[in-house]
């Protein structure tokens, strides 16, 4: 007998015992009748003796539904393992990739999507603080605002199910309704990661670097737009009618954390869904089918290369210069709390300046990037130093980015004043510190710290590293 009908058959027998433990002593109760009335020491003794007895049964009566719930969670668990694996056997078909390995599901509870956020947090160490830090210093979030609580808040209300390449789990939330037609599509394009995973090894992928959030995004792309694809195929497959029935509880789900997420999150957060999939979708165009896997052998470089396929399947492939601007920045000249070491990128500027300059402004300005490097050290209220050297395609692309970052932090620091401005070099200064711009041919150097002295220092520094050019 399959087990399911086994569960149900126990759920039934187990609510009937219960029913008949408590109907019998009702009729117990009701039937005895004493032979000759009780005393009062008598009556409070027999009160007392039904008072136990009813607190007996009563506990019987909870712990068969203990019982009961234990065995219509093994039903429901049964069920979402069935249901798993018919969506598992449908993605390898539409992916054209067999699972190497049995995949394990589990659930995922508020405990253990916190000890997954928790590791992700610790993995990064003491440049989580300073990118908080970072962020803060140039307005992209509010200076009161704990990015910490709030990710967090984000990732628990859009996380209804993920794979997670570190133990090779496919969760699903508790609150997850398995049995619905989006809730399936959501599933197949996690079981998508859970294969990719398998076939290219996304725990040793770029997406896993924590100072290139450049390079880390374009490798989601590729994981996210490949998954993006999954979903189309698989809706394609499974055209229902109840998709309609479903689209108004999906048009209500909870988003409040995430309309409510600084710009700069919220399109990252965006970036790897929508341009991955135009990416894999170039792709394909250019190879066929194989265009599918390519991607995964080697990633792109750069989030400039998602943002301009033909960068990556072209024919003179675009890679980013590289800068190693941390060793030329001792730690005498930006200080030690909070070091944060990291990539910007195309779109990483794009999203910078977008926050206070027009969406089309931001993207003429962010073009024609072909490589930076940030360093950061302080406190958001001590001594502090940022230094970022950034590299263009050519000098008025240079001189285009320079231009649109000194708008954008007039715009976002009202008190500004420009202190000093020579040919390429501008100055500008309020209570915070020091702002310094730089254009030296293709190069733009931008320093922030809280003293002019300390800038003049960090920004000599900074000009002095060697750039090698990518052919």
């Amino acid at each position: 007998m399959p087990l399911s009908s086994c569960l149900h058959r126990a759920i039934r027998i187990a609510a009937i015992v219960a029913l008949s433990v408590c109907l019998a002593s009702c009729v117990r109760f009701a039937l005895r009748t004493p032979a000759k009335p009780l005393s009062p020491e008598q009556q409070q003794a027999e009160l007392a003796r039904v008072k136990a007895d009813l607190q007996a049964r009563q506990m019987r009566i909870e712990v068969l539904e203990q019982q009961i719930a234990a065995l219509r969670k093994q039903l429901v668990q049964e069920r979402d393992r069935r249901i798993v694996l018919e969506i598992q056997r449908k993605v390898e078909e539409l992916r054209g990739l067999r699972a190497k390995q049995p995949l394990e599901m589990s659930y995922l509870t508020d405990a253990i999507l916190n000890r997954l956020i928790d590791r992700e947090i610790r993995d990064r160490g003491e440049a989580f603080g300073g990118w908080e830090l970072f962020l803060k210093h140039f307005g992209l979030v509010p200076a009161e605002m704990n990015v910490e609580g709030f990710l967090r808040a984000l990732y628990s209300e859009q996380v209804a199910g993920l794979y997670d390449d570190e133990t090779k789990k496919l969760y699903l939330s508790e609150k997850f309704d398995i049995t619905k037609t989006f809730s399936k599509m959501f599933l197949a394009h996690e079981i998508c990661h859970a294969l990719q995973d398998q076939h290219f090894n996304l725990t040793s992928s770029p997406i896993r670097l924590k100072n290139n959030d450049d390079r880390a995004l374009a490798a989601a792309a590729v994981a996210e737009g490949d998954g993006m694809m999954l979903m189309t195929q698989y809706m394609a497959e499974e055209r229902s009618w109840r998709i309609l029935l479903e689209l108004p509880a999906l048009a209500m789900m909870d988003q409040k954390m995430l309309s409510s997420a600084p710009s700069f999150f919220s399109q990252s957060l965006l970036f790897p869904y929508l341009y991955g999939n135009e990416f894999m979708m170039k792709c394909m165009e250019k190879w066929g089918s194989r265009g599918r896997n390519r991607p995964f052998q080697p990633f792109p470089a750069s989030t400039e290369q998602i943002l301009h396929p033909e960068k990556y399947i072209g024919p003179d492939v675009d890679r980013p210069t590289e800068i190693d601007l941390a060793r030329a920045l001792s730690r005498r000249l930006i200080p030690r709390a909070n070091r944060y070491e990291n990539v910007g990128g195309e779109f990483g500027i794009r999203c910078m300046l977008a926050d206070r300059l027009s969406q089309r402004e931001a993207e003429r300005a962010a073009a024609g990037w072909d490589g930076d490097a940030l360093v950061f050290g302080g406190r958001l209220d001590g001594p502090y130093a940022l230094a970022w050297l950034s590299v263009w395609d050519g000098e008025n692309d240079a001189e285009e980015f320079a231009e649109a970052l000194k708008r954008f932090f007039q715009r976002q620091r009202k008190a500004l004043k420009t202190s000093e401005e020579s040919g390429s070099t501008f100055w500008m200064s309020d209570k915070q510190g020091e702002i310094a711009l730089v254009r030296d041919g293709e190069r733009v150097a931008c320093v922030h710290a809280d003293t002019r002295e300390r800038a003049e220092r960090v920004l000599h520094a900074t000009l002095g590293v060697k750039v090698q050019r990518v052919p």
